[in-house]
């Protein structure tokens, strides 16, 4: 096998394997970032009226059996720093994407990491769903686009 046909397979198999996950990840990243720039700058929470849907969107995972669980195993795993590890694992996911040359195994193994993280925190982060209501949808397709264009 060449090494074009390698290249195209493996872009092929990362592709369709962890590339839900990392554009997952893309979105949850952009929301929250989002949210906190939003935030930052503002005067009276209350008149953010995507809070009270986000109050009460955690509110209602609060009463699942698995939320709870995934929120704590996502603080865990983010050693206290949720936010620096869902942008290294998007920017990792995005870095082993566009390096098409590089070590295979190494590769295959940073991208499931960095996918099983973005899925963690896209199941952790839920409630920030509530911010963009149906715009969610638009703004997955773009991260998918991304992440599709990245892919090498």
């Amino acid at each position: 096998m060449s090494t074009g046909e390698r290249s195209e397979a493996r872009r092929q198999a990362v592709a369709m394997g962890p590339g839900v996950c990392h554009a997952l990840g893309l979105m949850m990243l952009v929301l929250t970032e989002w949210v906190r720039a939003d935030l930052k700058d503002a005067t009276a929470f209350a008149s953010h009226a995507y809070l009270k849907d986000m109050i009460e969107f955690a509110a209602s995972l609060a009463d699942t059996d698995w939320y709870k669980p995934a929120v704590d195993l996502y603080d865990t795993v983010s050693f206290g720093e949720p936010r620096a590890a869902l942008w290294a694992a998007v920017f990792m996911a995005l870095v082993v994407r566009l390096n098409a040359y590089g070590p295979e195994e190494p590769q295959r193994l940073l991208s499931w990491v960095a996918a099983a993280y973005c899925l963690l925190a896209t199941l952790a982060l839920l409630p920030y769903l509530a911010v963009p209501g149906a715009g969610a949808l638009v703004l997955l397709a773009l991260s998918g686009g991304l992440v599709n264009v990245a892919t090498r």
